[in-house]
């Protein structure tokens, strides 16, 4: 069952709680059809067939900015309007929430956007690629920009010009943009859960009843999300800062001599499989296979965390992760194996290599990699292997290591590997 977020014009008491949350903040037919990029005419016929309604001044709820551009989601996907407003007069369907989803809309600049786009000079060459990075769509020229927008994609063109290498900046943006996009989808796949979770328990019930007992703290949740996101940007790129330039000064000074050398272990990376996944989604469906997988990133996130390991992707049935060395990713490899049937997943299976490592864009490349993967997979379940030549790393009283037979990898060729366990599981 899907919460309904549709059509209809909110109860008297549901619409006084949505002004005293968003303010007094109205805004013209005018502006609601500039901001929402339709024709005037539109508005107000969505406000005589009773969508959306006008006060005594004929000005509209700012939250009429997100009602309306539903609309047009819905007009994109081939959803009639008649449609909507029957299931609406039937009670199936209300927007009367939709706006605690969203922050209100902030003032619109003078301008419509493509004048903004000219006002920038040399920079606007690079416009086209910054909305890309973003992962929008750049605005119709005749549309507008709030001013804060306006003053945000500025900011960047700017420092994108400033870099020098425009290219570089535009690739970190990117980034930022992928991560987030896929953040949303993730956040809305877990109201979805928790909307199926529900079930039953919801049907029969009135919107408003529906609102209180379920939606109205993800929509807290998606009120707050902006600033969530920017605060965990903002420490998270402290400590990549942070580790740059540890490891960039720390290199420094052994190259001018102020510090002795040190030899320095070789990164490692681990790849972690779930046993029978292929399996399981054969016979309880790409829906419970999809959970499982959200559940492998979860568990695999918690163990690896404490231990300074990168979660660097996940891939359905495994994870890949990254580790500073060797003994750190065998230790951690070893209890996520243990912790995954706790956890309610299937067993693992995983393998394990160190050696040199292309990083680019978050993700890691190159023969290191292809190892650890190839080892995974001719390990048994519930498992680790690792190459022979990492084996020899490892601290002997903390691990047993038994020889396997040298198993051939596709596209390697034939590897000589060691089964690992713990010396107290012995």
């Amino acid at each position: 069952m899907a919460l309904p977020l549709g059509l209809g014009e909110p109860p008297t008491c549901a619409r006084r709680r949505i002004v005293t949350t968003m303010g007094p903040v109205r805004v013209s037919a005018e502006n609601l059809a500039i901001r929402v990029g339709i024709a005037r005419e539109r508005v107000d016929r969505l406000a005589e067939l009773g969508i959306i309604g006008r006060d005594a001044e004929g000005r509209f709820d700012a939250g009429d900015v997100h009602r309306v551009r539903l609309l047009g989601a819905f007009e994109a996907a081939s959803v009639p309007l008649d449609a909507l407003l029957a299931a609406s007069r039937a009670g199936r369907i209300s927007l009367a929430y939709y706006d605690r989803l969203h922050p209100p809309p902030g003032p619109l600049s003078a301008q419509p956007y493509g004048a903004f786009a000219e006002s920038l000079g040399t920079a606007k060459a690079h416009v086209p690629r910054l909305f890309a990075a973003f992962g929008l769509a750049e605005p119709a020229p005749d549309t507008r920009l709030t001013i804060e927008d306006e003053s945000l994609v500025r900011d960047m063109l700017d420092t994108v010009v400033a870099t020098g290498q425009p290219d570089l900046a535009l690739r970190a943006i990117r980034q930022f943009g992928e991560a987030t996009r896929r953040a949303a989808d993730g956040a809305m796949s877990a109201y979805a859960e928790a909307v199926e979770r529900e079930g039953e328990d919801i049907q029969g019930l009135t919107v408003e009843e529906v609102f209180d007992r379920l939606l109205r703290a993800w929509a807290r949740f998606a009120r707050l999300s902006p600033t969530l996101a920017a605060w965990l940007a903002s420490h998270h790129l402290s400590r990549a800062i942070d580790e740059y330039s540890v490891t960039t000064t720390e290199q420094v000074l052994e190259e001018t001599g102020f510090v002795a050398a040190r030899l320095e272990a070789p990164p490692a990376v681990s790849f972690v499989d779930l046993t029978g996944f292929t399996r399981l989604t054969e016979e309880r469906g790409d829906e419970v296979a999809a959970g499982m997988a959200m559940r492998l990133g979860e568990v695999t996130a918690e163990v690896v965390a404490p231990r300074a390991g990168r979660v660097v992707k996940l891939l359905g049935d495994g994870v890949l992760i990254r580790f500073a060395d060797a003994t750190r990713a065998v230790d951690t490899t070893l209890d996520l194996l243990d912790a995954l049937p706790r956890a309610g997943l299937p067993t693992g299976h995983a393998g394990v290599a160190s050696g040199p490592l292309i990083m680019r864009d978050g993700d890691v490349f190159g023969r290191t990699v292809n190892t650890a993967a190839r080892i995974a997979d001719v390990t048994p379940d519930g498992r680790l292997y690792v190459a022979e030549a990492l084996a020899s790393a490892l601290p002997p009283e903390r691990y047993v290591l038994r020889p396997v037979d040298r198993a051939l990898l596709q596209g390697i060729g034939p590897v000589p590997i060691v089964d690992v366990t713990r010396a107290d599981e012995r």
